[in-house]
């Protein structure tokens, strides 16, 4: 009888397969546990250890094992490494060179199916054959562990037959896992250990069965991660197929035998003393039996704390819904203690712990609720400081995202309810002042109801309506130093001019004034600049018609020109504005008139009627002068008159005096002709040949006069003629034409000259 197996762990696979490192540790402590003579008592030749093996190294191990073996021999199939399965969920063992296709379909020609090693066990003549698989077929995860592989798989109809034994580390929709910080699986872990310590020989024949080792490894391994179910699958005599033997002699496994009755992973006093005697009695140090009961009772001690966990979670989670425990409770509490195996002394403690720390733990939610709301009332939203500073807080209390998310999403609804009422009612605030401001009693009776529609109080609403009265304030004070600019630049009186203009503008966009509201100041000044100047003309225009009317004025009616001034609100200043240009433009008028005037009766003293020559020379210093020809013929008229009077007097006096047919005047005559027609005016009188001595007296005088006033005119003529752009020569020659009239040595009727200044001689 040969007693021979195949070990085979792979840790090492190709991309899309995680690497399992304690995969190839497994195998080796396999083999030592085997190839020890008093456990597992096979011959080192007859065991075969493969390493991260490629799929055809592993069928031909495979086939070489169950081939050519007889009916008593004992066949060995170990394998911890991932076990897959493709999409018709057939089992596969993956191999180093394993791997899968870009849609991550398994590769089958890279891996070892399970079919082929059905078959080649149920060719094989060996009525005795085990099978262990350490692998699993989901892809979950625990705590502190790390899932091997996935999938779903019927071991027994795969790999199930009469003198068989297949041991799982899970079931197909179970998991199989490696413990972070061991060297080796859970479940090869606890199969060795079951060997070694001689724990699995349950009914103390000194062997371990397969059923044995089975029920050792797999109660370690639940109550160590009650997440793994390891099942085993047998049929008849595969149950009781001896796989090893117990070490005979072995003080420590005496000793770790006896440890392993307190299951509950606490030695109890009597315990310790039944302990302390066999450890003397076997020889052992205190360390080393130290060591063994740690190595013994952890599991125990460990699933002992899962259970204390497990009840401590449901009385937190009971606290958490209500903070009283109700009588049903406490009875549903008493059954799962009952169930986890614990004592009345085990729970209490928890219980205390946990509601005091469930005491603890409302305080500090309560602290941070209050720190929460406070710096939201402060700002909303909060600012990145702010968040920092509440991180900080929940660190001190020592809570968890999950326990502030509750209270952050509720305070900050009801904060955000908040503040769109306090938005709402600053918009209220704000369309009642942009109405009217100061607001009147109703408007503010209005605002009232409105504040208690919303439920905010005058504490909330004081901020609000602080901020935009100041800013209304602020704004208007600017208005005021526009209008202000406003008035300084037109004072009231006169539009501003296209630089004024400018600087306004850039002064009310400085200030950040809207244009409407400008415009709404600068319309109510221009109405008043309107009404200024409109008082300016009605004014002009009465005092205008009252020095038409007579001039100077008389103090009557410049008494009633000042009651009219002071009627429309004018100043001093303005009436003197507007009076002295019309009284100048009246004075100079009156002076161009005396000027014509003075010329005009210079001119008929030396010529009467009046040449064309020198009618036309007086209508040309009338333009010069700006004189409308009404004014001229009036002024004509008058003067003609007046000499005509000054004629008769002259006739009256001088009546013994025959006097000669051409010195008659005929004043009707004159008055009935035009100004225009010089060749019917009427001559003046020539000096008489017979003169008495009254006469002679009254010849020189006007001798004189007419001297005079010929030398007036000549300086006139001189002017016009030298602008007209006569010559040197022709002035001189029109003085001396000019002097011998004046001395009579001309006749009259030449006069001015036989050349007039406008002629060609």
């Amino acid at each position: 009888m040969a007693k021979v197996a195949l070990l085979i762990g792979v840790s090492e696979y190709e991309p899309g397969l995680n690497p399992l490192p304690s995969a190839v540790r497994d195998v080796e402590a396999v083999y030592e546990v085997l190839l020890h003579p008093e456990m597992g008592g096979f011959a080192a030749s007859d065991i075969t250890l493969l390493k991260n093996p490629e799929r055809q190294v592993v069928e031909i191990a495979i086939e070489t094992l169950f081939s050519g073996r007889h009916k008593d021999d004992l066949l060995l199939l170990y394998f911890s490494g991932h076990g897959i399965k493709d999409d018709r969920g057939r089992l596969y063992l993956a191999t180093r060179n394993t791997s899968k296709t870009q849609q991550g379909e398994l590769i089958r020609s890279t891996s070892v199916s399970a079919n082929f090693i059905h078959d080649r066990m149920s060719e094989s003549r060996c009525r005795r054959q085990v099978v262990i698989l350490d692998s699993c077929f989901s892809g979950a995860f625990a705590e502190g562990m790390s899932a091997k592989d996935d999938g779903t798989i019927d071991i027994r109809k795969e790999l199930g037959g009469e003198g068989r034994a297949v041991l799982t580390s899970s079931t197909s929709t179970q998991y199989s896992f490696e413990q972070e910080g061991q060297d080796l699986s859970i479940y090869t872990r606890f199969l060795i250990e079951g060997i070694k310590s001689g724990e699995a020989d349950h009914d103390g024949d000194e062997f371990i069965s397969i059923d044995e080792l089975h029920e050792y490894a797999s109660q370690k391994v639940r109550e160590l991660q009650p997440a793994m179910k390891p099942e085993i699958y047998a049929i008849r005599e595969g149950f009781k197929i001896r796989l090893a033997k117990v070490a005979p002699g072995d003080p420590r496994q005496r000793y770790r035998k006896e440890v392993a009755r307190f299951h509950r992973g606490e030695i109890s006093f009597v315990g310790r003393r039944t302990l302390d005697v066999l450890r003397t009695r076997l020889g052992l140090e205190t360390t080393e039996a130290k060591a063994i009961e740690d190595e013994v009772l952890e599991p125990y001690r460990k699933q002992f704390r899962e259970k204390l966990q497990q009840y401590q979670q449901v009385f937190a989670e009971l606290l958490e819904r209500d903070e009283t425990i109700t009588d049903g409770d406490r009875h549903d509490l008493q059954n799962l203690q009952q169930i986890l195996g614990l004592r009345n002394e085990d729970t209490m403690p928890i219980e205390a712990l946990v509601t005091a720390r469930f005491k603890t733990h409302q305080q500090n939610l309560q602290t941070y609720q209050q720190a929460f709301t406070t710096a939201l009332r402060q700002e909303f939203p909060l600012s990145g400081a702010s968040r920092d500073r509440l991180r900080q807080t929940q660190q001190q209390l020592e809570l968890a995202d999950r326990d502030i998310a509750a209270i952050e999403s509720q305070i900050t609804a009801e904060v955000e309810a908040y503040h769109q009422k306090l938005q709402e009612y600053e918009r209220l605030f704000f369309t009642a002042t942009q109405q009217e401001y100061p607001l009147s009693e109703a408007t503010r009776n209005d605002l009232r109801q409105q504040q208690q529609r919303l439920g905010l109080t005058d504490v909330d609403v004081a901020p609000i309506e602080a901020q935009i009265t100041t800013q209304i304030e602020s704004y208007h004070q600017k208005l005021q130093q526009y209008e202000q600019a406003f008035v300084k630049a037109t004072q009231r009186q006169h539009y501003p001019d296209d630089v004024t203009r400018k600087q306004l503008q850039q002064t009310w966009q400085t200030l950040g004034l809207s244009q409407g509201d400008v415009g709404a100041i600068e319309r109510r000044i221009n109405a008043e600049i309107e009404a200024y100047q409109a008082n300016l003309r009605q004014y002009e225009q009465e005092f205008t018609e009252a020095v038409g009317q007579e001039y100077p004025l008389s103090a009557f009616k410049r008494s009633q020109l000042t009651q009219r001034h002071q009627a429309l609100n004018l100043t001093a200043e303005n009436v003197t504005a507007i009076e002295n240009p019309i009284i100048a433009a009246i004075d100079e008028h009156r002076q161009k008139l005396q000027q014509y005037e003075e010329v005009f009766r210079e001119s008929i003293q030396f010529e009467y009627p009046l040449s064309d020559v020198t009618r036309e020379e007086l209508r040309h210093f009338q333009q010069i002068l700006e004189l409308s020809d009404d004014e001229i013929v009036q002024m004509e008229a008058q003067e003609v008159e007046q000499k005509t009077q000054v004629f008769k007097s002259a006739n009256t006096v001088k009546s013994e005096v025959p006097q000669t047919p051409d010195m008659t005047i005929s004043i009707s005559e004159t008055a009935e002709k035009p100004k225009s027609s010089a060749t019917n005016d009427v001559q003046p009188p020539s000096t008489s040949p017979i003169r008495s001595t009254s006469q002679d007296a009254g010849w020189i005088t006007k001798w004189i006069t007419k001297w005079i006033t010929n030398l007036i005119v000549f300086v006139f003529w001189v002017v016009l003629i030298h602008n007209a752009g006569h010559s040197r020569d022709w002035l001189i020659q029109y003085a001396v034409d000019l002097w011998n009239h004046i001395h009579g040595e001309t006749p009259a009727n030449v006069y001015p000259g036989k050349c007039s200044p406008r002629s060609s001689c």
